[in-house]
């Protein structure tokens, strides 16, 4: 998984201010954005394969689902899952900081978190079957989102820079312009 998020400083406060002189520019700097995730989350999606990852993962949902133990374990469906990987811009906490998000990749469905996650926090390759059986056969977690953003990186940071570096300039022509 990639350690590191891609910070833009002054994002908030350069849409906001920006949003009084030129709502064009705000748009153009939205579509970048819409556009990225869009292209993130159609490569994501396309890591999923109709086959489950492991021989003992069922295709046919539990018949309580609520349950532990086996029986409620989610089944691997894949449009389930390529569904269940969305987009958001919703503002709010980022990574324990007051940082917002201009946009984002989510994982919702039950098997797309298992099956993007297992093993991620929890190292004990060797004790836990499932864990081991998942990172031998699939890789270490970021299976789905993450790799798609890890694989897709530069090229989402060069496009969301240089829209904001747009973006900013245009705010100081309009502040430039009501000084002077």
């Amino acid at each position: 998984m990639s350690q590191d998020a891609i910070v833009l400083t002054g994002l908030k406060e350069t849409i906001d201010a920006l949003q009084a002189f030129d709502k064009d520019a705000v748009k153009q700097f939205r579509k970048v954005i819409n556009t990225e995730l869009k292209i993130a989350k159609e490569d994501a999606q396309s890591f999923v394969t109709a086959k489950p990852p492991l021989s003992g993962w069922n295709v046919t949902p539990a018949r309580n689902p609520r349950t532990r133990g086996g029986a409620g374990w989610p089944s691997w469906d894949q449009s389930i899952i390529r569904a269940g990987i969305t987009s958001t811009k919703a503002e709010g906490k980022v990574r324990g900081d007051y940082t917002t998000s201009a946009g984002a990749l989510k994982n919702i469905s039950a098997a797309g978190v298992i099956y993007e996650l297992a093993g991620r926090k929890n190292k004990t390759s060797g004790k836990n079957g499932f864990i081991s059986n998942i990172e031998n056969r699939e890789g270490d977690a970021s299976r789905l989102v993450w790799k798609s953003v890890d694989k897709n990186k530069d090229r989402i940071i060069k496009n969301v820079s240089e829209a904001l570096d747009v973006a900013k300039a245009k705010l100081q022509r309009h502040l430039d312009a009501r000084k002077g």
